[in-house]
């Protein structure tokens, strides 16, 4: 039964991106005023109780505070400098992070820094860290209520003492130390020079915070300073979405940048070993191939050398260690992590548990254009996350020269599932593969609740580890991994045909996968939801208003739903890289066309939404979801509700343990109560 919704007003007003001029009854929930505040504060109230009130709420709420609880030393991999490990992490029972030091990965820890020391009045995450080389220091940012790096420290390890307290920047990110661990680079933004371009700055500890920029002709917003594994030289990647070297400094004779591979129009990720820069790119190779190139005659492409030809497989990750490099790539988006040496040959493949994702965190996500999936230990040692469709993350270890593979940790929870592997064909003729998870006595020769959830954007790859929505596997739904155009997981092709004037395919593959889990009899459109995260938020916005007819439900984690009017805020508009400029005249016609806010019409028996926004996110900001919600709920002819939720506390994610548990189950029950699927405590 439709709720009682507040009152909502509706004001039209004459807006103009580009070459779209439109009247918008909506435009003034954009603002932070109290009406606006007022009105959200309802529509949360509203969410809260419905969802909370539903019978599948209590056990699912329960289940995820014992997964939380028991699961956090596997989850994330910790950092190795100065023969010591540096971890953060948030103790059960409690809502702020804390910074560790010890002499082992996963061995007790001293701590260097406890938020929940002292009353707060919003939870505090730590966002990044970077221990110096030596160890002896470490850079720590972060924020409170899910704002993204309001805070930017350096702290002596030993001592706790602070040795820097800010910089005179806007969010600083992307730090690097010099090798000496005397000092360090970071991007951070001038508005005086440029709200959405970043710059590149040094800042020598016991020094003057610099005020000017690193005297660079940077060829992207955004560039990101790097020590070399070999405690020498420092790059400085330009383009975090087509990492490239373009400048290099030799750290040893104090020299300057010099342009390395500046300008050169493809993807080169990779670290030094000796005097090469040994390299993974898509030049001449969509997958990857790896390359060695000399740093004295980068430019001379008469003295490279190919050390790995392309393959049907796609290479995603390269970390030096020693005279080694540890090469992760996707095969069918399944991980493999193998081992060569200085000149490419072979020397080991590790044995993994099973088919599954090796990562550097837990979760379906793999960013590996930002995040290696491994990470180095010691001498000859990485560390990484392995997790898989059925079974929960853990911690292990690699021994490069012994050849040996340790798990650190234990997975928490495995599911005895069977995963099975689809592909249809999208709108163009596109090929679009899936996975299915379902536990292992789930009758699907009948049709299934079923949840749809994917991302399709800025090259992130979607990939078969353990989700945050293993609960539904557990309690007999069925979850649907869709690998959408846009997304990373089969390289850069894949990825710019989901992105700029190509966006829609993202949302006809989608729609391409609910079509053929409906064909197959494996659900009905009254069993089937769609659900995703930020630009995934996006596209389960997306599809469910652009295809009513295929989905019941539909969940958007913290989108972007109004997608020409993001211009208004300096962080949601750096989605452009993705999405294209909403100013453009021909990019607005395009973005308008796909807009899920200006997609809604009028009587339509549109799903059920769950529109779940952070409070303080900066990426997403919560008035996305305040107006695709009104014109939800003003235009659906059908009964089903369309809720708005927007999380005190909370950023572009929940901050604590018990914070996601309540998310995550709230979604769920959601889904379990539109979808039909009993859970039981």
């Amino acid at each position: 039964m439709k709720p009682d919704y507040p009152q909502t007003d509706i004001e039209p007003q004459t807006v103009t991106f580009g070459s779209v001029t439109l009247s918008d009854p909506y435009a003034w929930l954009e603002e932070e005023s109290a009406r606006a505040v007022e009105w959200q504060a309802r529509q949360d109230a509203l969410a809260t109780n419905h969802v909370r009130s539903l019978p599948q709420y209590a056990p699912l709420l329960a289940q995820n505070l014992a997964y939380a609880a028991a699961s956090r030393l596997g989850s994330f991999t910790p950092t190795y400098a100065g023969g010591r490990w540096f971890r953060h992490w948030m103790p059960d029972d409690q809502d702020c992070d804390v910074l560790e030091v010890g002499a082992g990965p996963i061995s007790p820890g001293r701590r260097i820094l406890d938020f929940n020391q002292g009353t707060h009045a919003e939870p505090r995450k730590i966002e990044a860290m970077a221990p110096s080389p030596d160890g002896h220091k470490i850079i720590v940012t972060w924020g409170e209520g899910g704002r993204e790096q309001q805070y930017f420290q350096v702290l002596d390890v030993d001592t706790g003492a602070l040795l820097l307290g800010g910089v005179p920047q806007l969010r600083p990110q992307w730090t690097a130390w010099l090798p000496d661990s005397s000092g360090f680079y970071y991007m951070a933004y001038d508005p005086a020079l440029s709200a959405t371009a970043g710059r590149i700055y040094l800042q020598r500890l016991g020094q003057p915070a610099p005020t000017q920029p690193e005297d660079l002709e940077l060829t992207h917003p955004v560039a990101i300073p790097r020590t070399s594994a070999d405690g020498r030289h420092m790059l400085l990647f330009a383009d975090h979405l087509n990492r490239r070297p373009d400048y290099i400094r030799d750290t040893t004779a104090d020299g300057p940048w010099r342009p390395f591979l500046k300008g050169v129009p493809h993807s080169f990720r990779g670290d030094i070993i000796g005097d090469r820069f040994i390299a993974l790119t898509n030049e001449d190779a969509a997958t990857g191939r790896v390359v060695s190139i000399p740093l004295a005659t980068a430019t001379d492409r008469g003295t490279w050398r190919e050390l790995l030809p392309a393959s049907a497989n796609v290479l995603v990750s390269l970390v030096v260690v020693g005279s080694r490099y540890v090469l992760v790539d996707l095969v069918d988006t399944y991980s493999r992590v193998r081992v060569f040496n200085a000149e490419g040959v072979l020397e080991w493949e590790l044995p993994l548990p099973e088919p599954g994702t090796v990562n550097q965190f837990a979760g379906p996500y793999l960013l590996y254009n930002m995040v290696d999936c491994v990470a180095a230990g010691g001498t000859d040692e990485i560390v990484f996350v392995f997790s898989s469709l059925r079974t929960s993350p853990a911690l292990f270890r690699a021994d490069l020269a012994r050849r040996q593979l340790e798990p650190l940790t234990q997975p928490h929870t495995r599911i005895d599932a069977v995963v099975q592997d689809f592909a249809t064909t999208s709108k163009d003729g596109a090929r679009v593969p899936y996975r299915l998870v379902a536990r292992r006595d789930v009758d699907l020769s009948r049709p299934q609740p079923t949840i749809v959830f994917g991302y399709g954007g800025f090259s992130a790859a979607v990939v078969p580890g353990w989700t945050p929505f293993s609960a539904w596997i557990r309690n007999g739904g069925v979850l649907v991994v869709a690998h959408l155009r846009g997304g990373g997981e089969f390289g850069p092709d894949w990825w710019h045909q989901g992105r700029l004037r190509h966006k829609q395919n993202t949302f006809n593959d989608v729609n391409a996968v609910a079509e053929d889990l409906i064909r197959r009899g494996l659900t009905t459109p009254a069993q089937l939801g769609v659900q995703g995260g930020s630009n995934g938020g996006t596209m389960a916005a997306a599809a469910a208003v652009q295809r009513p007819d295929l989905y019941r439900a539909s969940a958007p984690q913290v989108p972007q739903t109004d997608v020409l009017a993001r211009v208004r805020d300096p962080i949601s508009v750096t989605a452009t890289l993705d999405y294209g400029d909403p100013l453009d005249p021909e990019m607005s016609q395009v973005l308008h066309a796909w807009s899920p806010y200006h997609g809604v019409r009028e009587d339509v028996a549109y799903p059920a939404f769950f529109i779940d926004c952070g409070l303080n996110d900066p990426r997403c900001p919560p008035w996305h979801g305040r107006k695709l919600a009104a014109r939800l709920q003003h235009a659906s002819a059908s009964e089903r509700p369309v809720l708005l939720r927007v999380r005190a506390g909370a950023g572009h994610g929940p901050v604590g343990k018990q914070a996601a548990a309540e998310q995550n189950a709230e979604i769920l029950a959601f889904f379990a109560a539109e979808l039909g699927l009993p859970i039981h405590g």
